[in-house]
Protein backbone atom coordinates (compact mmCIF):
# COMPACT_ATOMS: atom_id res chain seq x y z
CA UNK A 1 0.00 0.00 0.00
CA UNK A 2 2.87 2.39 -0.39
CA UNK A 3 2.90 4.83 -2.85
CA UNK A 4 -0.64 6.70 -2.59
CA UNK A 5 -1.00 9.04 -4.47
CA UNK A 6 -2.14 12.37 -2.61
CA UNK A 7 -4.76 14.89 -3.70
CA UNK A 8 -2.36 17.19 -5.54
CA UNK A 9 -0.51 13.80 -7.23
CA UNK A 10 2.54 13.07 -5.57
CA UNK A 11 3.08 9.69 -3.95
CA UNK A 12 3.70 9.31 -0.06
CA UNK A 13 4.68 6.78 2.09
CA UNK A 14 1.92 4.27 4.09
CA UNK A 15 0.59 4.75 6.93
CA UNK A 16 2.78 2.21 8.61
CA UNK A 17 6.01 3.82 7.32
CA UNK A 18 4.70 7.11 8.23
CA UNK A 19 3.59 5.93 11.90
CA UNK A 20 7.10 4.03 12.22
CA UNK A 21 8.97 7.39 11.30
CA UNK A 22 7.13 10.11 13.88
CA UNK A 23 7.08 7.26 16.58
CA UNK A 24 10.98 7.01 16.03
CA UNK A 25 11.63 10.54 15.66
CA UNK A 26 9.43 11.51 18.89
CA UNK A 27 11.14 8.88 21.23
CA UNK A 28 14.56 10.12 19.62
CA UNK A 29 13.70 13.47 20.86
CA UNK A 30 12.72 11.92 24.44
CA UNK A 31 15.32 9.70 24.95
CA UNK A 32 18.15 13.02 23.91
CA UNK A 33 16.25 15.15 26.16
CA UNK A 34 16.74 13.04 29.12
CA UNK A 35 19.94 12.12 28.40
CA UNK A 36 21.00 15.29 28.48
CA UNK A 37 19.76 15.98 31.67
CA UNK A 38 19.57 13.13 33.88
CA UNK A 39 22.24 14.95 36.38
CA UNK A 40 19.57 17.29 36.80
CA UNK A 41 17.09 14.66 38.09
CA UNK A 42 16.87 13.70 41.87
CA UNK A 43 19.34 11.40 43.21
CA UNK A 44 16.05 9.07 44.18
CA UNK A 45 15.06 9.52 40.43
CA UNK A 46 18.13 9.09 39.13
CA UNK A 47 18.50 5.32 38.58
CA UNK A 48 14.81 5.23 36.89
CA UNK A 49 15.65 8.03 34.77
CA UNK A 50 18.57 6.20 33.57
CA UNK A 51 17.26 3.37 33.35
CA UNK A 52 14.29 5.16 31.15
CA UNK A 53 16.94 6.51 29.23
CA UNK A 54 18.03 2.89 28.37
CA UNK A 55 14.88 1.63 27.10
CA UNK A 56 14.38 4.48 25.07
CA UNK A 57 17.52 3.95 23.45
CA UNK A 58 16.19 -0.11 23.08
CA UNK A 59 13.33 1.06 20.86
CA UNK A 60 14.66 3.45 18.81
CA UNK A 61 17.14 0.82 17.95
CA UNK A 62 14.15 -1.66 17.59
CA UNK A 63 12.14 0.64 15.49
CA UNK A 64 14.54 1.92 13.06
CA UNK A 65 15.28 -2.36 11.98
CA UNK A 66 11.69 -2.01 12.14
CA UNK A 67 11.41 0.74 9.44
CA UNK A 68 14.34 -0.77 7.17
CA UNK A 69 12.36 -3.72 6.99
CA UNK A 70 9.28 -2.31 6.14
CA UNK A 71 10.96 -0.11 3.74
CA UNK A 72 12.25 -3.33 1.87
CA UNK A 73 9.56 -4.50 1.46
CA UNK A 74 7.47 -1.36 1.03
CA UNK A 75 10.07 0.89 -0.82
CA UNK A 76 9.99 4.51 -0.86
CA UNK A 77 7.52 6.49 -3.26
CA UNK A 78 9.75 8.13 -5.83
CA UNK A 79 10.70 11.81 -5.90
CA UNK A 80 9.35 13.50 -8.63
CA UNK A 81 10.86 13.45 -11.89
CA UNK A 82 11.75 17.19 -11.88
CA UNK A 83 14.10 16.38 -8.62
CA UNK A 84 17.73 17.26 -8.40
CA UNK A 85 20.01 15.22 -8.81
CA UNK A 86 22.56 16.88 -6.35
CA UNK A 87 18.88 16.65 -3.90
CA UNK A 88 18.35 12.98 -4.84
CA UNK A 89 21.88 12.36 -3.53
CA UNK A 90 22.00 14.27 -0.15
CA UNK A 91 18.60 12.87 0.35
CA UNK A 92 19.99 9.57 -0.04
CA UNK A 93 23.22 10.07 2.37
CA UNK A 94 21.21 11.54 4.77
CA UNK A 95 18.67 9.00 5.37
CA UNK A 96 21.46 6.26 5.23
CA UNK A 97 23.21 8.16 7.97
CA UNK A 98 20.35 8.61 9.82
CA UNK A 99 19.33 5.02 9.93
CA UNK A 100 22.94 4.48 10.83
CA UNK A 101 23.05 6.01 13.78
CA UNK A 102 19.64 5.29 14.85
CA UNK A 103 21.52 1.75 15.21
CA UNK A 104 24.85 2.86 16.60
CA UNK A 105 23.87 5.17 19.26
CA UNK A 106 21.93 2.35 21.04
CA UNK A 107 24.72 -0.05 20.29
CA UNK A 108 26.88 1.90 22.18
CA UNK A 109 24.65 2.99 24.53
CA UNK A 110 23.67 -0.58 26.04
CA UNK A 111 27.24 -1.47 26.52
CA UNK A 112 28.12 1.39 28.22
CA UNK A 113 25.60 1.00 30.58
CA UNK A 114 26.57 -2.63 31.20
CA UNK A 115 30.48 -1.42 31.95
CA UNK A 116 29.10 0.56 34.50
CA UNK A 117 27.80 -2.06 35.94
CA UNK A 118 24.18 -0.97 35.50
CA UNK A 119 21.27 -3.85 34.31
CA UNK A 120 18.04 -3.38 32.46
CA UNK A 121 14.38 -3.07 33.93
CA UNK A 122 11.93 -4.24 31.92
CA UNK A 123 9.03 -3.87 34.74
CA UNK A 124 8.46 -7.58 34.51
CA UNK A 125 11.80 -8.92 34.39
CA UNK A 126 15.53 -7.22 34.56
CA UNK A 127 18.67 -7.99 33.34
CA UNK A 128 21.89 -7.44 35.24
CA UNK A 129 25.11 -6.31 34.05
CA UNK A 130 27.51 -9.25 33.78
CA UNK A 131 30.53 -6.82 34.30
CA UNK A 132 31.58 -5.31 36.97
CA UNK A 133 31.83 -0.81 36.73
CA UNK A 134 34.84 -0.49 34.95
CA UNK A 135 35.76 3.36 34.09
CA UNK A 136 38.27 2.51 31.71
CA UNK A 137 35.76 0.94 29.49
CA UNK A 138 32.49 2.97 30.11
CA UNK A 139 34.47 6.70 29.79
CA UNK A 140 35.49 5.86 26.29
CA UNK A 141 32.64 4.43 25.32
CA UNK A 142 29.93 7.10 26.91
CA UNK A 143 32.18 9.76 24.88
CA UNK A 144 31.45 7.85 21.70
CA UNK A 145 27.58 7.66 22.99
CA UNK A 146 27.65 11.04 22.90
CA UNK A 147 29.45 12.10 20.08
CA UNK A 148 27.15 9.55 18.21
CA UNK A 149 24.02 10.82 19.77
CA UNK A 150 24.83 14.55 18.59
CA UNK A 151 25.70 13.47 15.36
CA UNK A 152 21.87 11.64 15.01
CA UNK A 153 20.72 14.79 16.02
CA UNK A 154 22.28 17.38 14.13
CA UNK A 155 21.62 14.81 11.39
CA UNK A 156 17.64 14.98 12.24
CA UNK A 157 17.51 19.00 12.44
CA UNK A 158 19.24 18.52 9.32
CA UNK A 159 16.64 16.81 8.02
CA UNK A 160 13.57 18.32 9.17
CA UNK A 161 15.32 21.89 7.80
CA UNK A 162 15.15 19.90 4.39
CA UNK A 163 11.73 18.95 4.68
CA UNK A 164 11.10 23.04 5.46
CA UNK A 165 12.84 24.17 2.63
CA UNK A 166 11.25 22.27 0.71
CA UNK A 167 7.40 22.61 2.24
CA UNK A 168 8.19 27.18 2.50
CA UNK A 169 10.83 27.70 -0.34
CA UNK A 170 10.54 25.13 -3.06
CA UNK A 171 6.91 24.39 -2.41
CA UNK A 172 7.30 21.21 -3.89
CA UNK A 173 4.96 19.28 -1.48
CA UNK A 174 7.98 16.82 -0.61
CA UNK A 175 7.12 16.77 3.16
CA UNK A 176 3.27 16.06 2.42
CA UNK A 177 4.50 12.29 1.47
CA UNK A 178 5.18 11.79 5.03
CA UNK A 179 2.35 13.61 6.24
CA UNK A 180 -1.54 11.55 6.11
CA UNK A 181 -4.02 12.50 3.92
CA UNK A 182 -6.00 16.05 4.46
CA UNK A 183 -9.59 15.84 5.50
CA UNK A 184 -11.81 16.83 2.90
Amino acid sequence: MANHAGPIGIKRYDAVAMALHWLTAAIIAVAFVLGLTIDDFPKELKSAMINAHALLGLAVLVLALARLLWRRAYPAPDLPATYPQLGRTFARLGHAGLYLLMIVVPLIGIPTLLWRGRGLDFGLFQIASPFARTPEIYRPLTEAHEIASYALIVLAIGHVLAALYHQTIRKDDILSRMLPPRAR
